[in-house]
């Protein structure tokens, strides 16, 4: 049986005694009830034949729909790794703004944001392709960053942690030479810091 919590009202201990004869008299009619056994789901190891190591159907095929010439798609990604411990700047030289901002969406200081750098920002000289081919920012000191372009929307997405973020802004700001303001984006927040 499991446990009964009854809740009385303190008073003499021939009333407790009643109480709880009453109370084990009433509980008597239900029935006790054994859990059921388990039962697998997956087969068990104990039939005759093994486990298919293939499974029964094929894989999918996956045909293109449109009937156009597939036009060749690049990708365009880099990847800034430091050397161990190295670090340009020190966690403790955020802005007021930028520590206001984390601290309003309760940010993890580990937690990864992306800088969205628009065709906008590039300028009218440059575009998307120019600027995310500089090979200042792909050979910089950055902490941790990978970027990729996105072509389809016109943007470079730029990837690093919410504790260096403000160090990867101003760094794109000034090696690329990006007018207007560019936003940081968190996954499920969006804009949560621009600059």
């Amino acid at each position: 049986m499991e446990d009964v919590v009854l809740h009385y009202q303190p008073g003499s201990a021939d009333e407790l005694g009643s109480l709880l004869e009453t109370t084990q008299k009433l509980l008597e009619p239900f029935p006790l009830r054994a859990p059921p056994a388990f039962t697998p789901w997956f087969p068990t190891l104990t039939g005759d034949r093994p486990l298919p190591i293939r499974p029964a159907t094929p894989a999918p095929v996956v045909t293109c729909l449109d009937d156009s010439p597939a036009a060749e798609v690049r990708r365009s990604r880099w990847s800034v790794f430091t050397q161990r411990g190295v670090l340009q700047q020190s966690s403790q030289s955020l802005s007021k703004q930028f520590h206001h901002a984390v601290s309003v969406h309760g940010l993890h200081l580990r937690q990864r944001a992306k800088w969205v750098i628009g065709e906008l920002n590039c300028g009218a000289a440059r575009d998307i392709e120019e600027v995310g081919g500089i090979r200042s920012a792909r050979t910089s000191c950055l902490p941790s960053c990978n970027a990729n372009i996105q072509r389809e929307r016109g943007e470079i997405w730029v990837f690093c942690d919410v504790l260096h973020s403000e160090q990867v802004g101003c760094f794109l700001k000034e090696e690329l030479r990006l007018s207007g303001r560019i936003g940081l984006s968190v996954r499920r927040l969006g804009n949560v810091f621009s600059m």
